[in-house]
């Protein structure tokens, strides 16, 4: 195998731990909007450190080993407009994402400190859902152009 080849392989990784960790918090996106007591919310809420480290790490080494990936590319160059569209919709699921966790951390915070009726109601809530799905629909996006490499 070649250095690319590793590189390649790598970056496919760290996008699948992104893929996972998106799985996981869907999961729970959809399981927090059917909770109905505050010990199930806290139940749920233990599940949800698993994906931070995941996402983190895949979002982080994503970057790295893509930038890797253009700069070492005979056939590709970094300036090639689906590169540069990839950093864009990498830039905007960061940062709806960190938006989303912000959301269901706060949501966390209350559930420890006994406010069922208030957790309850923002698990229900549409903002946090629609974060969430604003950011697997940009994730998704992301893989699109990756895959298909528009004006390549």
């Amino acid at each position: 195998m070649t250095f690319y080849d590793w590189m390649l392989a790598l970056h496919l990784i760290a996008v699948f731990a992104i893929a996972s960790a998106l799985v996981l918090y869907s999961a729970l996106v959809v399981s927090g909007r059917r909770m109905t007591t505050l010990e199930e919310t806290r139940t749920l809420f233990r599940i949800a450190p698993v994906g931070g480290p995941l996402i983190g790490a895949g979002m982080g080494l994503a970057l790295v080993f893509g930038i890797v990936l253009a700069l070492k590319s005979s056939e590709f160059k970094i300036w090639d407009g689906w590169i540069i569209a990839a950093f864009v919709l990498w830039a905007l699921l960061a940062e709806v994402g960190r938006r989303s966790g912000v959301y269901y951390t706060a949501v966390q915070k209350l559930a420890e400190s006994d406010a069922e009726q208030e957790v309850l109601t923002r698990l229900r809530a549409s903002t946090g859902a629609l974060l969430h799905v604003a950011t697997v629909a940009l994730f998704v996006l992301l893989l699109l152009d990756m895959l298909f490499k528009p004006g390549a």
